[in-house]
């Protein structure tokens, strides 16, 4: 009988010792979230503004290969050109073009003699026209000239002559076999080309085009001009293929979009086999959260920069609308679920406790159901 008061303090002082050791544990698990916290809170803004400064697209930027080209020696027009916008939904790309001076000409305000006009003309076949009208086309040689430069106003730099300014509407193509359609969103690809030349109005010499500068930004869109390949092209004269992709940012927005919607459809798929088909308890507040969220996706998709209106594309197919058919149906039986019952007072629930019970393996050491010490009694014989 003496040593019946040991072994009952003995279960005391291991239940004293673990409670201690959750204790610590519950502590340090508290720094660590606290740690979490501040680190996501400084590295998630300041990594979305970096990434959004750092990757978006980048200025239109043609330079010319010089291996292709051959070097042209005569009068020639130096020209800024601007990329405005790109729109595949009407299938046109649209670009500013401004004449800024002249080089290797004989043409000033001291020898206006040798100030001849100089007509530029387009492949007009490579533009888009606005389909108000009939337009007729043929493989001619180009005679009607897009944009006539008066060098005399512009030597004498007369303030009343008209800005040497004009905007073209390229057309956009399909490039080869790829995806050249709003369909593939975001993985449409699209080309344009720009063939122009000049030439002097009075001895119809070529005038040369040198691209001095170019710049512009399509939103959403990265571009890539390069000289077109296996084409002699005669010197003076520019034969330009422009690229056009939707931009990194764009294409992982749309897939970061994607997968998050499937996540949380299948995290209410799972909710509603839960309450409605194995009869755990669930607040109800959880159970309408499918209703609102068929809304909240179609906002959502609509979200997505530059894609094409109303539904239809690839992401349509892969993501939101079977996951919308999913919530619809999600919705309809945790809403029928009210009708017959109240899952939210079934008096089975779904914890921690109940799946270390199931899975003993998924149990933390020292905390699995049942892990405790029975105080042991002697008695007398």
């Amino acid at each position: 009988m003496a040593s019946m008061p040991s072994i009952i303090r003995q279960p005391t002082r291991q239940r004293l010792e673990r409670s201690q050791e959750e204790a610590r544990h519950h502590r340090h698990r508290l720094r660590w979230w606290i740690g979490c916290c501040l680190t996501f809170l400084i590295v998630a803004p300041v990594a979305s503004i970096m990434i959004g400064l750092r990757v978006h697209a980048r200025d239109f930027q043609y330079i010319p290969d010089k291996t292709t080209i051959a070097k042209f020696s005569g009068r020639m027009l130096q020209v800024e050109l601007v990329l405005i916008s790109a729109d595949p939904m009407n299938g046109f790309m649209t670009m500013d073009w401004t004449i800024l001076d002249e080089a290797q000409s004989q043409c000033s305000a001291s020898n206006i003699d040798a100030c001849t006009d100089i007509n530029i003309f387009f492949d007009n076949n490579l533009l888009s026209g606005d389909g108000s009208s009939f337009q007729y086309r043929t493989s001619d040689r180009p005679s009607q000239p897009i944009f006539k430069f008066n060098a005399t106003v512009h030597a004498l730099h007369d303030i009343v002559g008209n800005t040497p300014t004009f905007r073209t509407h390229l057309a956009m193509f399909s490039p080869g076999n790829r995806q050249s359609s709003p369909i593939f969103y975001p993985f449409d690809e699209y080309s344009a080309e720009i063939f122009i030349f000049a030439q002097d109005v009075k001895t119809n010499e070529t005038v040369g085009l040198d691209f001095v500068s170019t710049r512009g930004i399509a939103v959403g869109f990265k571009t890539q001009a390069v000289t077109r390949p296996n084409v002699n092209i005669p010197p003076g004269m520019v034969d330009i293929v422009v690229n056009v992709q939707r931009g990194n940012l764009v294409k992982a927005f749309s897939i970061v979009t994607v997968l998050a919607v499937w996540c949380i459809t299948l995290i209410l798929l799972v909710v509603m086999l839960t309450c409605v088909f194995f009869g755990f308890r669930q607040k109800g507040e959880v159970l309408v959260i499918p209703v609102a969220t068929l809304f909240a996706f179609t906002q959502l998709r609509q979200s997505m920069p530059g894609a094409p209106p109303g539904f239809g594309d690839v992401l349509d197919f892969v993501g939101l609308l079977p996951c919308l058919a999913l919530l619809s149906l999600s919705a309809v039986l945790t809403l029928g679920a009210f009708i017959f019952s109240d899952p939210t007072e079934k008096p089975q629930v779904l914890d921690w406790d109940l799946l270390y019970e199931a899975f003993p393996m998924l149990g933390p050491k020292g905390k699995r159901k049942g892990d405790f010490i029975e105080p042991q009694h002697e008695t007398s014989g």
